[in-house]
């Protein structure tokens, strides 16, 4: 099988203090706009927006528990997360304060689906780190494989499709058509890879 499989800063010692978050754009195409947020122990943003767009949330790090406190509303606690672990949010906009409460500092990748898939999941789709389970529709696959140590990478069933790769904290942009690449290193690679299918290929 193969497919496709995204920010924030400053701490604050004793009490938490709003900054602006460190959010990172690190790539952007027509189709995907990838952003690494980075929380801080105890950091507290500053209050901000997030458009209507379905959202790929790739734990890279693991993470505390973090108030979100959207505006008009009464606050909500995330619990931890776990690195490798993955949520596909459907697109609803949002402003909030991000605090995060336990002293840990974190990371994860944002992967904004600028094509809007027509059919997103009514709740979001959680997948925990060693939940292999794939999550497919007809715009879009999101699943993990496995590279072999000293081998190629498993060729994709759709190579048609562009897709996001993402193997521990880094990521990369795979055209259509690109070949898997070789591991070449002695141990195994665990990839998500989030696959886009492009309406005007069928």
């Amino acid at each position: 099988m193969g497919k496709v499989c995204v920010l924030l800063c400053f701490a604050a010692a004793a009490l938490a203090q709003a900054v602006p978050s460190d959010a990172t754009l690190e790539f952007e195409n027509p189709l995907v706009r990838i952003v690494r947020v980075r929380y801080r122990p105890h950091q507290k943003t500053a209050m901000h927006d997030h458009p209507a767009t379905p959202t790929i949330f790739v734990y890279v790090t693991n993470g505390g528990r973090l108030r979100i406190s959207h505006a008009g509303e009464d606050a909500i606690i995330r619990p931890p997360v776990e690195a490798g672990a993955i949520r596909f949010q459907h697109a609803v906009s949002e402003r909030h304060v991000v605090e995060e409460l336990d002293g840990v500092a974190s990371e994860y990748l944002c992967l904004e689906l600028k094509a809007q898939p027509p059919e997103q999941p009514p709740t979001d789709v959680r997948r925990a780190p060693g939940d292999r389970a794939p999550y497919e529709s007809p715009t879009l696959r999101i699943y993990r494989v496995t590279c072999p140590a000293h081998a190629a990478c498993p060729a994709s069933d759709h190579p048609e499709d562009p897709a996001v790769v993402v193997t521990g904290r880094d990521f990369r942009w795979e055209p259509a058509g690109t070949p898997p690449p070789a591991n070449s290193s002695g141990t195994a690679w665990e990839q998500l890879r989030v696959e886009i299918v492009v309406p005007a290929k069928r």
